[in-house]
C-alpha cells in the first residue's frame, strides 16, 4: 500500500487553453511566426510562443503584458505552450520586443503568411469576402516618430468620440465562417474609400486568381472609382447602393410601379412568442453603372443588377421613431424660426431672401411665415438728455413672424414609403447562378464583420487595453496579434457548428443558461471546460508518478468530438518546435 505522506500532489485548472493551443498550431500560426521571425538562441522562448501565449490570453480574459508570466502560473503550462515554457520566461519586455519585431517585419506580410496556408488547405475556388473598417478609439497622448506607426488623429468618429483621437481600422473576412484575410490599422482621418481600395489590392495579391471571389461591403464601397478597381482585381462584389444615388429613386420607383407584391425572398419565424415574422420581399432589375477605369481613367458605362428588397422591419423601425423624429425637427425648427423673427429687415424683399436658406431645412414640416412691418424708434445718435420737445425718430422694419408650423403629411408618407425599402448593387448579372435569394443572402452575411464574428469581438471589453501602450507601433502590432485570435475563435466556432450540423438533430449543444442549441459559440464551447483541470502526483524528488484529468463531462466529450481533439491533448506536453540554446 501507498504511504501518502511520501506522495506530493498539484492541481492546475486547465479549462479550454488546450483547445486554443491546438487549433493556433492547426491553423499555423506558431509554424508561420517561427519562420517569419526565426527564434534567437539567446532567448529562452521564441516570439513564436510569446504570440502564441498572446491569443492564448485574449481568448481567456486579457491581461496586460506585464501580468503574462503572473498568468501563466495559474495553468499547467507544459501541456498549454510546450515543456520548457516557464512563465518567468514571458516578462514583459519580452513580449514587447515580440510586438516590435511584428512591426518590423510588417503587419501584412505576417498576415498574409498565415492566410496562405489556411487558404492553401482550402478545398474549392468560391470565397465571399465580407469587409467593414471601424475606428478605435485612444486615450492620453502619443508621440509618432516617422514610419514608427500609425498616427492617432481626430477624424470621423464612428464611436461618437469626436473628442478623442483614433486609428481607424480596416477588416475583411472570409465569408464561410469569418477567417480575417487582411487587417490594417491606419491613421485616424483615414477615409473608408482609401480603406477599401488598400484591402481590394492587398486581396487582389492575396486570393488565386482563378478563384471566384464576391466582395461584400456597405454602401462606401459604392462609387465609381472603387468599383473600377473591384472590377479590374477580377472581383464581384455586393453592396448596398447610397440612397443619395439617382439611381436609387429610379429603382424604386420601377419596383413601386409594380402590380404586384414583390416575390417574398426570405422569411424567418420570429425569435420570441407573438413576434412577427422577419420577411423580405424583393425584385431585381438592370441599368447601367458609371465606372472608372483605373488605367486609362475614362469614364465608361457598365451594366449593374440591382435588387430592390422590402423589408417590414425598416418600416416598423420608422413607425417606431417617427414620433421622436417629428418631435426633434419641430423643435429645432421653432428655435430657428425664433431667431430669425428676431432680425430686421430694411424691406420684404430683403426678409424673403433671409427665409429663402432657410426654407430648404424642414424635411417633414410645412412652414408658413408671414412679414409684418413694424415702425420702431432709432436710437439717438447723442448723448444725455432729449430736449423738450424733441420727437424720437423711428424707422420702418420688416420682420418674419411665424404663422403656422403643422407636419407635412404627404412628405411623411412619401418618407414612410422610402424607408422600407434599400437597394442592393452587384455585378452578378447571371440570374440562374445567383438569384435574387442568393444576393440578399449574401449581403445579410454581412453581420460576420459587423457581430461577434468581428468588430463586436474586436471592440469589446478586452480591446481596451492596447490603448495603453507606449507607441502607435505596438498598438498596430498587438491588433494583428488580436486578427490572430479573432481567426482562432471564429475556426473553432465554425468547425464546430459545421460539425453538429452532420449529427442527428436530436444532438444539439447546451447554451451557458442550458438551453440546447445548433449553433454554439466559441465562448459558449469555452465555458463548458471551465471546471476542467489535472492533478499531478510525484515523490518527494520531484519526480511525476501520474497525472490524471478532472471536470471532463459529457459536454465536454462532445466538443471534443465536434472539434476533433483527443481527450489525451489535455494530459500530453505539446511538442515544442524551438528549443533553445540555453536552459
Amino acid at each position: 500500500m501507498t504511504n501518502l505522506d511520501n506522495l506530493e500532489f498539484s492541481s492546475f485548472p486547465l479549462a479550454h487553453l488546450p483547445l486554443i493551443s491546438e487549433y493556433i498550431h492547426r491553423l499555423g500560426i506558431s509554424k508561420q511566426v517561427n519562420l517569419a521571425l526565426p527564434p534567437d538562441g539567446r532567448n529562452k522562448v521564441s516570439d513564436a510562443e510569446c504570440v502564441a501565449l498572446m491569443v492564448l490570453n485574449i481568448l481567456s480574459g486579457r491581461v496586460g503584458l506585464y501580468q503574462m508570466g503572473p498568468w501563466l502560473e495559474t495553468t499547467d503550462a507544459d501541456v498549454v505552450l510546450g515543456k520548457g515554457c516557464k512563465p518567468h520566461h514571458f516578462s514583459d519586455s519580452r513580449m514587447a520586443g515580440t510586438l516590435d519585431r511584428i512591426y518590423e517585419y510588417g503587419l501584412d506580410n505576417l498576415l498574409t503568411d498565415v492566410v496562405t496556408a489556411y487558404l492553401g488547405r482550402n478545398e474549392g475556388d468560391a470565397y465571399s469576402v465580407h469587409h467593414d473598417t471601424t475606428a478605435l478609439k485612444l486615450y492620453g497622448a502619443f508621440e509618432v516618430p516617422d514610419g514608427q506607426g500609425p498616427t492617432p488623429l481626430h477624424g470621423f468618429s464612428k464611436d461618437h468620440r469626436p473628442d478623442l483621437k483614433q486609428l481607424v481600422f480596416g477588416l475583411s473576412l472570409h465569408g464561410n465562417c469569418g477567417i480575417p484575410l487582411c487587417a490594417s490599422m491606419l491613421d485616424g482621418n483615414t477615409s473608408d474609400k482609401a480603406v477599401n481600395q488598400l484591402h481590394i489590392e492587398r486581396l487582389a495579391g492575396l486570393l488565386p486568381p482563378q478563384d471566384d471571389v464576391t466582395l461584400v461591403a456597405d454602401c462606401k464601397l459604392v462609387d465609381a472609382e472603387t468599383v473600377g478597381q473591384v472590377l479590374k482585381a477580377g472581383f464581384h462584389f455586393i453592396s448596398l447602393l447610397p440612397r443619395s444615388f439617382s439611381l436609387q429613386a429610379e429603382m424604386l420607383k420601377r419596383a413601386l410601379e409594380e402590380d404586384e407584391a414583390l416575390p417574398e425572398l426570405y422569411r424567418e419565424k420570429g425569435r420570441k412568442k407573438g413576434a412577427s415574422d422577419r420577411l423580405y420581399r424583393g425584385q431585381s432589375y438592370q441599368a447601367e453603372f458609371r465606372v472608372l477605369d483605373p488605367e486609362t481613367a475614362e469614364i465608361r458605362m457598365e451594366e449593374m443588377r440591382f435588387l430592390v428588397v422590402e423589408s417590414p422591419q425598416l418600416a416598423r423601425k420608422f413607425e417606431a421613431g417617427l414620433a421622436k423624429r417629428l418631435e426633434r425637427e419641430c423643435k429645432g425648427l421653432k428655435k430657428q424660426l425664433d431667431k430669425l423673427g428676431k432680425l430686421e429687415f430694411g424691406c420684404q424683399l430683403d426678409a424673403e431672401k433671409s427665409y429663402s436658406a432657410f426654407a430648404k431645412k424642414p424635411r417633414l414640416h410645412k412652414v408658413v411665415v408671414q412679414y409684418v412691418t413694424e415702425e420702431v424708434k432709432i436710437k439717438r445718435a447723442q448723448r444725455g438728455r432729449p430736449k423738450k420737445g424733441e420727437t424720437q425718430p423711428t424707422k420702418h422694419v420688416v420682420r418674419i413672424c411665424l404663422q403656422s408650423l403643422e407636419v407635412d403629411e404627404d412628405a411623411v408618407e412619401a418618407l414612410r414609403v422610402k424607408s422600407r425599402y434599400f437597394v442592393l448593387v452587384t455585378d452578378h448579372l447571371d440570374k440562374q447562378k445567383w438569384p435574387d435569394t442568393k444576393i440578399l443572402k449574401e449581403y445579410r452575411h454581412q453581420y460576420l464583420v459587423e457581430g461577434h464574428t468581428g468588430f463586436r469581438w474586436l471592440k469589446g471589453p478586452n480591446m481596451a487595453a492596447p490603448a495603453l501602450l507606449n507607441t502607435p507601433s505596438r498598438i498596430a502590432a498587438l491588433g494583428m496579434v488580436f486578427v490572430l485570435a479573432l481567426m482562432v475563435r471564429n475556426y473553432i466556432q465554425g468547425v464546430a457548428r459545421s460539425a453538429l450540423k452532420e449529427l442527428p438533430k436530436d444532438v444539439t449543444f447546451p447554451n451557458m443558461d442550458y438551453r440546447p442549441t445548433k449553433s454554439p459559440t466559441t465562448e459558449n464551447i469555452f465555458w463548458m471546460f471551465r471546471r476542467v483541470g489535472t492533478v499531478i502526483v510525484s515523490n518527494k524528488k520531484g519526480v511525476e508518478l501520474d497525472r490524471r484529468l478532472g471536470g471532463l463531462d459529457e459536454t465536454c466529450e462532445l466538443a471534443l468530438k465536434l472539434l476533433q481533439v483527443p481527450k489525451t491533448r489535455f494530459l500530453e506536453t505539446l511538442n515544442r518546435e524551438f528549443v533553445p540554446l540555453r536552459s
